[in-house]
Order: C-alpha cells, then sequence, then structure tokens
C-alpha cells in the first residue's frame, strides 16, 4: 500500500528483485491501461496509453539493478487503485508479478473560524505545480457554487460577496474571500478543479465556522471596588469608528476620536466606568467598572460602528456580582443550638439588619443575635430548637437608612436526621470499627445506644459499659473505647464477623431526661470473599474448587452449588455427591476448615460458578465462598512466519508440571510430527536430505516447556500444529493448538514446473 497526499509531484511504486532475469519485457498496468515498460516505451509508444504519456518513468538499465519501480508523476485523485507490474520471458511467458495499491488523498480539511460582523475572511488554498490555463475553478459550499473561475471570466455567484485573486493560476493562489458574513455562512467550502475534459485534477475542502459574537463570563464578589470587562482585538480599526458600550440597552460608556464620555455615575455622581487611553491604537477596548452593586449584574454589549453606522464588531461579556460565597452549616436534628455566622469590618450606622428564611421573617422566640452586633460588627444568629424543617437558606440583609441594600450574606443550614455511613467488610475479618465520632462534647449524665435491626448491642453511660451481643462460645463481640465522652469518640468495634451481621447499624445519645441529642447510623456490609478464578482445560482429570476458613466448624452444613444446582453436601456423617460421583469433599480436610471440592472427569459445560454456603444447626448462613471455573476447549494461538527463515518456534509452555509417566504429541494435520516421553524423544519430519526438521527442548517436564521448533520451513508447512499431553492410561490431561502461517515474500506465477524449479535451485529471492 502506497499512499499520497493529492498535489505531491511524485511517487514511487516499489518493485525490486535478486532474481537473474534477461531478455524479459517489463509491463506496468493500471486498470487494464498500459502505463510504463522496458524496454523503454519511447522506442515503442503504441504500447503506452495517451494519458500516461510522459507522466511515468522507470529506471534505466532496471535487468542489471533488479530495480523494476514505477515513478509516477503529476497526481491527480483518479491516479488512485491498483498497479501491476509483470515480468514476460521472451517467449510471452508470466515470470513474476507485483501489486501495488496506490491512494491518492484529498489535502486534510483545513478549520478557519471568524466572528459575526467581522469584514471578510479567507478560504486558503495554493498549489505548487503549474495548472493548464484551460482549467475550470469551482467553489462550493454544502454542494451549491458560490464562485466560479476561467481564464478571463470571473463569475461570483452569491451576491457579489465572493472574490479571488486576479490570475490566480500563474500566481497559483487559489484561495476565496467571502464578505459580509452571516452565521449561516459557517460549513464546509470545496474548491474543484477541473480541466478542459471535466475530469477532477484537485480538490481541496476548508471548514468556516462564523461564530456569534464573543461571549465571555466575569464573576466578581460584592464589595470590590472595581472589575474590568475584557475586550481586546487583533485587528487595528481607521480613526472614524465609534465604540459603544451598553447593559440592558442602557448606553454606559461610548468612545470615539474626541469623545470619552460616562454615562453610568454614583450617587456621588462619581463616574463609575472608565476606558484606557488610546484604545484604538492599543487595540484594547476594556471597560473597568467601579463602585460595584448587585444590581449591576448583566450582559455588557460592546459594539464598533463605521462612520456609516455599520456594526463591524461585538462582543458581549457576562457579568455577575455574586453576594459573598454561601456558608455551609450542618447539623443534625436534635442538636439544642447552632449559629448562623456574619461577621464584617464595615462600621455600621444608621442600618437595619434583617434575617430571613426561604424569604420569610425568622420567628423571635426561636432565633436571637448577640448584643450590641453594630459595634462589634458581629451580625451572626443562634437558631434554637431545631427541627429538620429548619434546613434551608438564611439570608441576611443589611439595609442603610434610605432602605437601599449595603450589605447581604447567605447562610445554608442541613439539619439532617442522623449521619449514614457504610462500612464494608470481608468475611472472616476479625473485627470491624464502626465509626462515629463527634465535635462538641456532651455531658456526663447522657446515655449512648447502639442498636441492630431494633436489637440493642451496646449501651453506655458513665457507670455502665454493657455488652449485649455474644457468640456461642458467650465471648463478647461488641466494645466501645475507653471515656467515650471525653474523648468525642462513641465507635463501636464488631468482631467476629458473620455474614448475618450485615444491616444498619444506629447510635444514639440522650439526655437525663430521655431526648433524643444526636443519632448516627452506620450501615454494615459483610461481604462473601472476593470470586476466585479458576482455569482448566477440557480433559484433565480433575480441579480443585479451593475454600479454606480459620473459623472452627462445628454441627454445620455445607453445601456446594454449580449455576444453582446442588452438586455436593456435606452434613456431619453425610457425604454425598450429586453428579455422578464426579465430586469429592474429603472428610479430614473439613476438620482443618477446608472445604475445597475436587471436580472430576471435566466437560465444557462444567464452566460456571460453583457456590459453597456454610450453615449452622438453625439453618442460618455462616460463610459463602464463590469459585468461577472456566473449562476452555484447548488454547489456540497463531504464528506467522516468513518462506525462507532456518525455523520457527511453535510456543507451549504450561504453569502447572507433570508426573514423568506422560507422554507429548505433536500433529499436523492428524499427522504425527513429534513424540516425547521420558526415554523417547522422536522426530517423525525430516527433509529430502533426511535430516530432522522437529526439535522439543531438553527436559521439557520439568521446564514445563513443551514448545516445538520446526525447521527449514517451506509453504507446506501452514496449518494447524497440536500438542496434546497423555497420562500412562492413555487419558488426554492437556491439549494446545498452534497455528503456524508460512508466506511468501512475493507473489510469482510461473508457467511451467520446470521453470519453477530452476528459480527455486537458483535461490530467487524477491523483496519489496
Amino acid at each position: 500500500m502506497v499512499e499520497v497526499t493529492d498535489g505531491e509531484e511524485s511517487v514511487l511504486l516499489p518493485f525490486k528483485t535478486t532474481a537473474d532475469l534477461k531478455d524479459v519485457t517489463v509491463q506496468w498496468t493500471h486498470k487494464n491501461m498500459k502505463v510504463c515498460g522496458y524496454p523503454s516505451w519511447r522506442e515503442r509508444p503504441d504500447m503506452q496509453e495517451q494519458a500516461y504519456g510522459g507522466s511515468t518513468q522507470m529506471n534505466k538499465d532496471p535487468l542489471t539493478t533488479g530495480d523494476f519501480s514505477l515513478t509516477l508523476k503529476d497526481l491527480h485523485l483518479t491516479d488512485s487503485g491498483v498497479y501491476t507490474c509483470t515480468v514476460y520471458s521472451k517467449d510471452g511467458h508470466m515470470l513474476l508479478q507485483k501489486v501495488v495499491t496506490l491512494s491518492v488523498r484529498v489535502l486534510q480539511v483545513e478549520m478557519v473560524e471568524v466572528t459575526q460582523g467581522e469584514k471578510s475572511v479567507l478560504l486558503p488554498f495554493r498549489i505548487k505545480d503549474d495548472l493548464p490555463v484551460d482549467v475550470t475553478l469551482l467553489w462550493r459550499h454544502e454542494n451549491v457554487t458560490v464562485h466560479t473561475y476561467q481564464r478571463d471570466q470571473y463569475q461570483p455567484d452569491i451576491q457579489g460577496r465572493t472574490e479571488m485573486n486576479k490570475d490566480p493560476l500563474t500566481t497559483k493562489d487559489l484561495s476565496l474571500t467571502l464578505k459580509d458574513l452571516h452565521l449561516t455562512d459557517s460549513g464546509v467550502y470545496t474548491c474543484t478543479v477541473y480541466n478542459k475534459d471535466g475530469h477532477m485534477l484537485l480538490q481541496k475542502s476548508v471548514t468556516l465556522s462564523v461564530r456569534e459574537y464573543q461571549l465571555e463570563m466575569v464573576e466578581v464578589t460584592q464589595g470590590k471596588e472595581f472589575v474590568l470587562l475584557p475586550f481586546k482585538i487583533k485587528e487595528g480599526f481607521t480613526q472614524d469608528v465609534k465604540v459603544e458600550w451598553k447593559h440592558k440597552n442602557k448606553m454606559v460608556h461610548e468612545y470615539q476620536i474626541g469623545k470619552d464620555q460616562c454615562h453610568l455615575k454614583g450617587q456621588d455622581q462619581k463616574q463609575r466606568t472608565e476606558m484606557k487611553k488610546d484604545p484604538l491604537n492599543t487595540k484594547d477596548l476594556s471597560l473597568t467598572l467601579k463602585d460595584l452593586h448587585l444590581t449591576d449584574s448583566g450582559v455588557y454589549t460592546c459594539t464598533v460602528y463605521n462612520k456609516d453606522g455599520h456594526m463591524l464588531l461585538q462582543k458581549s461579556v457576562t457579568l455577575s456580582v455574586r453576594v459573598p460565597e454561601v456558608q455551609m452549616v450542618e447539623t443534625v436534628k436534635g442538636v439544642q443550638s447552632v449559629l448562623l455566622p456574619f461577621t464584617t469590618d464595615i462600621k455600621l450606622q444608621d442600618v437595619t439588619a434583617e434575617w430571613k428564611h426561604e424569604d420569610r421573617k425568622v420567628p423571635q422566640g426561636q432565633a436571637e443575635m448577640k448584643k450590641d452586633p453594630l459595634t462589634t460588627g458581629d451580625l451572626s444568629l443562634t437558631l434554637k430548637d431545631l427541627h429538620l424543617t429548619d434546613s434551608g437558606v438564611y439570608t441576611c440583609t443589611v439595609y442603610n437608612k434610605d432602605g437601599h441594600m449595603l450589605l447581604q450574606k447567605s447562610v445554608t443550614l442541613s439539619v439532617k436526621e442522623y449521619q449514614l455511613e457504610m462500612v464494608e467488610v470481608t468475611q472472616g475479618k476479625e473485627f470491624v470499627l464502626l465509626p462515629f465520632k463527634i465535635k462538641e462534647g456532651f455531658t456526663q449524665d447522657v446515655k449512648v445506644e447502639w442498636k441492630h435491626k431494633n436489637k440493642m448491642v451496646h449501651e453506655y453511660q458513665i457507670g455502665k459499659d454493657q455488652c449485649h451481643l455474644k457468640g456461642q462460645d458467650q465471648k463478647q463481640r461488641t466494645e466501645m473505647k475507653k471515656d467515650p465522652l471525653n474523648t468525642k469518640d462513641l465507635s463501636l468495634t464488631l468482631k467476629d464477623l458473620h455474614l448475618t451481621d450485615s444491616g444498619v447499624y444506629t447510635c444514639t445519645v440522650y439526655n437525663k431526661d430521655g431526648h433524643m441529642l444526636l443519632r448516627k447510623s452506620v450501615t454494615l456490609s459483610v461481604r462473601v470473599p472476593e470470586v476466585q478464578m479458576v482455569e482448566t482445560v477440557k480433559g484433565v482429570q480433575s480441579v480443585l474448587l479451593p475454600f479454606t476458613t480459620d473459623i472452627k466448624l462445628q454441627d454445620v452444613t455445607a453445601e456446594w452449588k454449580h449455576e444453582d444446582k446442588k452438586v455436593h453436601v456435606y452434613k456431619g456423617d453425610q457425604n454425598q455427591s450429586y453428579i455422578q460421583s464426579r465430586t469429592e469433599v474429603k472428610n479430614e480436610q473439613i476438620k482443618n476448615g477446608d472445604l475445597s471440592l475436587t471436580l472430576k472427569d471435566l466437560h465444557l459445560t462444567d464452566s460456571g460458578v460453583y457456590t459453597c454456603t456454610v450453615y449452622n444447626k438453625d439453618g442460618h448462613m455462616l460463610l459463602q465462598k464463590s469459585v468461577t471455573l472456566s473449562v476452555k476447549e484447548y488454547q489456540l494461538e497463531m504464528v506467522e512466519v516468513t518462506q525462507g527463515k532456518e525455523f520457527v518456534l511453535l510456543p507451549f509452555k504450561i504453569k502447572e508440571g507433570f508426573t514423568q509417566d506422560v507422554k507429548v504429541e505433536w500433529k499436523h494435520k492428524n499427522k504425527m510430527v513429534h513424540e516425547y516421553q521420558i526415554g523417547k524423544d522422536q522426530c517423525h519430519l525430516k527433509g529430502q536430505d533426511q535430516k530432522q526438521r522437529t526439535e522439543m527442548k531438553k527436559d521439557p517436564l520439568n521446564t514445563k516447556d513443551l514448545s516445538l521448533t520446526l525447521k527449514d520451513l517451506h509453504l507446506t508447512d501452514s496449518g494447524v500444529y497440536t500438542c496434546t499431553v497423555y497420562n500412562k492410561d492413555g487419558h488426554m490431561l492437556l491439549r494446545k493448538s498452534v497455528t503456524l502461517s508460512v508466506r511468501g515474500e512475493c507473489y510469482s506465477c510461473l508457467s511451467t514446473v520446470q521453470n519453477r524449479y530452476r528459480f527455486i535451485s537458483n535461490k530467487t529471492e524477491f523483496r519489496d
């Protein structure tokens, strides 16, 4: 495959050979047309199609150099396709043939971006090579012709809005200028060059993106002295333009030579807008806005007009004057009170401060402010007797004596039911911590209770630290840290974990009157250990599905299932297989906590998830483990090699070793090529010189490498090679297949068997 871009001067289609060729004829063809050949077609012009006259070239004396490569010049898109080079003997018999696919691609699409209101935009297209004077140029937009050029003829097709350079064929500049830009002008513009017969010679596409005017976002916090609304331009304007900044359709600032006027003033009549000096020359039309109010938020638009009042450029900046960042306060239902903070350094006189909750005044009996807040600057609000419905946004607004807003702050309060946390642990862990650390301390007369499924598992108060959850051995399974009220750590440790321990654990703190002060919930998930993966191959005698535990098992039932079908059950004296005695769990292993299952006589249908569940004498699940078994056909691997290589390795490395009494056989097309067993390492594939063509590594069973080396490669060696391992009884233990592909380096066709053997004996080699 050869790829080249449309417009390149030339491309080489390679064909080299080391064959000793004499008295031959070489012919290159494309789409059944003769392109070039040897002997030189200058001597035989009748052999070449007129379309390729002068555009092709081969190296001088190719028989000596062995280089039959073709150089193709003056590339067109239509030159793409399959090129075939054929070498004929003097008798006209085909000796060699090479195929090359040529892809002539269109030049990469180019991207041009412009803003609505710009005067014009250039869609670039420059070429390197000369074009005939009788070509036709067409610029199209989404399949609609927008400009046509022929020598001495210019045809703009969209109301005079397009233009090309004078004499584009001489300057080699086929670019198109598009004027008076609209948003609808966006899209793909394609320039195509046709010859006088209407055949396409060149093509280029340009994607034009006409954007709305620029939109920018500026954020500032209320109280800042000023903010900059940026607008820098790339191209300068003439001095007779006018610049206008507007907000909500009201003029805030205008500039032109001799006039720099602010239209926005404060209560003190000070100017609140300002532009930089000499903005047209500095190309910086940015606006500075001072003394910021919340009402200054909105879209500010800067527009540049020419002397006739036509818009040349426009940009919008969205200004967001924000209340200082909303503060978040979190608390839990039942807490006595919470503080909504608001402090300021501003000296406040003759002002009114008002707190609201979702636009409603806060009831006096539920809230209070500190004494003399105007002097201290602390306008914080204390909210008492908290309910879930107290959640929401609380806003404090400060007004001056005229009722104008001076300051404002919002605090979001979240009164939560109780904290909810998730803890995950794997079955078999010794313990898990259910965390509960508090920020504020309690008096010493409170009571702490931990419950699970509405049953008490642990309680604590001064003088009492009691566990209510015990194991079969009556050992305590819960524990709290020492002095939890002073350390502010009410966490609970749960020991000797079972699957049935999963669920929601709730810790509640009560005062001496029994009223709830605080509550938190922790969801505990005791998970089955991660599913284990076991892989084996069809035909292996048996496989072990492992399951061991350190927990002492007494009076339990262990049940193995495959995809919800029972395969084996152990219970006391009962140790029963449910699939024709193909499963086994050994009694002596169970005493040591080993519930592993041995599965025998493996089939492909044995693949799937096997789950072992352990139940106590009451039928409650204590343990569970899943093992995914994958019984594969046999391994299949692909190896590729080029004809002429000395050898190739057919790989087969195994993970598990075998006993020394196994037999290894490699076969190809059901014929034995090599066999190995202790005391026997025999090759069954030999060459014409009776040399052995196969070989296995020394001591393959101990090295766990059953790979086969194949030597003196032929094309007929391609195919599937299968290695099978048998036990002493002839049962298959393992199998792997390797597909070998021996590839020729170059296509060759010889008309007779005699010629073929002659070339082989000469060790002919072809190379690209």
